[in-house]
C-alpha cells in the first residue's frame, strides 16, 4: 500500500507540524485508520495518543483474536489509511510496537515523517435496475451471509439499503473499516471489498423506515477497479437506451 515515489510533490506533507495537524484532527473525529502490512493482512485501529513534541502516536487495536497487530509488527512494513472528508490520508508506521495500554494492546509508534494526502474526486453514481444486484455479502458472524442490496453505485462508494429497525445493532458501523465483504454485481461477478460507512439517511418516499448507508470503498485493487468501472459504465448506457426507448 505504500505511496509510488511518483506521487506528486503537492500531494506529500513533510512538516512536522502540518502532519501532526492532520492526526490531530483524526484523533478529534475518532476516525477509523486501516493498518495493513504486506502479507495482505489488515486492521481498524483509532489513534487515542499523540504527542507531536515527543514524536510518538499510538493506535488503539481494541479487539484482535487472531492477533493481526502481531503479525503487522513482525512484518516489520504497516501502511496506514484514514478519511477525513473526502481526503484520504496515508502515511507509514516507523519502529512499531505492542504495548499494553488501559483500553487492551496500543500500537506505538514514532510519528511519520511524511504523509500523503489525496483528494477523493466525486464519481459518477448509477442506480441498478435490478431489485437483487448488485448487493454486498457479510463476512461470518452475528450477521454471516445476511446481504444488503445496492441502492446506488459508483467507482468511489455505494449506498445500501438497511432496514430503520437494525439502527442499535447496525451491521456496518459508521466510521469502523468493514473487510471482508463480498460486493456481488450480478450472479457471476463478485469482487471482494473493503469499506468505510460514512453517513446513515432516510431514504425518501420510504414508508418502512429504511435507512440508506453511505460508504466509501477502501484501497480498491486494480482488478475490482476495472470490473466496477464497466458495470457503471453499462449501467449508465441502458438507460440511456431506455430513455430513448420513452
Amino acid at each position: 500500500m505504500s505511496a509510488p515515489d511518483t506521487v506528486p510533490e503537492e500531494l506529500r506533507v513533510t512538516a512536522t507540524a502540518e502532519i501532526a495537524a492532520y492526526l490531530q484532527q483524526l484523533q478529534r473525529e475518532n476516525a477509523a485508520v486501516l493498518l495493513s502490512g504486506p502479507p495482505g493482512l489488515s486492521l481498524s485501529s483509532r489513534i487515542c495518543a499523540l504527542d507531536g513534541e515527543a514524536g510518538v502516536l499510538g493506535l488503539e487495536i481494541g479487539s484482535d483474536p487472531e492477533g493481526i497487530s502481531q503479525a503487522l509488527v513482525a512484518g516489520g512494513e504497516i501502511s496506514a489509511v484514514a478519511y477525513l472528508g473526502t481526503i484520504k490520508l496515508q502515511f507509514e508506521l516507523d519502529d512499531a510496537v505492542l504495548v499494553s495500554g488501559e483500553q487492551g494492546a496500543v500500537l506505538r509508534s514514532s510519528l511519520p515523517e511524511r504523509l500523503y494526502r489525496f483528494q477523493r474526486r466525486q464519481s459518477f453514481r448509477v442506480q441498478p435496475s435490478g431489485s437483487i444486484y448488485p448487493r454486498v455479502v457479510l463476512p461470518g458472524g452475528e450477521h454471516s451471509g445476511r446481504a444488503l442490496r445496492v441502492l446506488d453505485i459508483s467507482i468511489g462508494g455505494l449506498a445500501l439499503a438497511l432496514p430503520g429497525d437494525t439502527t442499535p445493532a447496525q451491521p456496518l458501523p459508521v466510521g469502523l473499516v468493514a473487510t471482508g465483504l463480498v460486493l456481488e454485481l450480478d450472479r457471476l461477478t463478485a469482487l471482494r471489498i473493503a469499506l468505510v460507512p460514512q453517513h446513515t439517511s432516510a431514504i425518501a418516499g420510504d414508508t418502512r423506515g429504511m435507512l440508506q448507508l453511505g460508504c466509501s470503498f477502501v484501497d480498491l485493487d486494480a482488478a475490482a477497479g476495472r470490473a466496477l468501472q464497466v458495470y457503471v459504465d453499462q449501467t449508465q448506457k441502458r438507460r440511456r437506451l431506455l430513455k430513448l426507448d420513452t
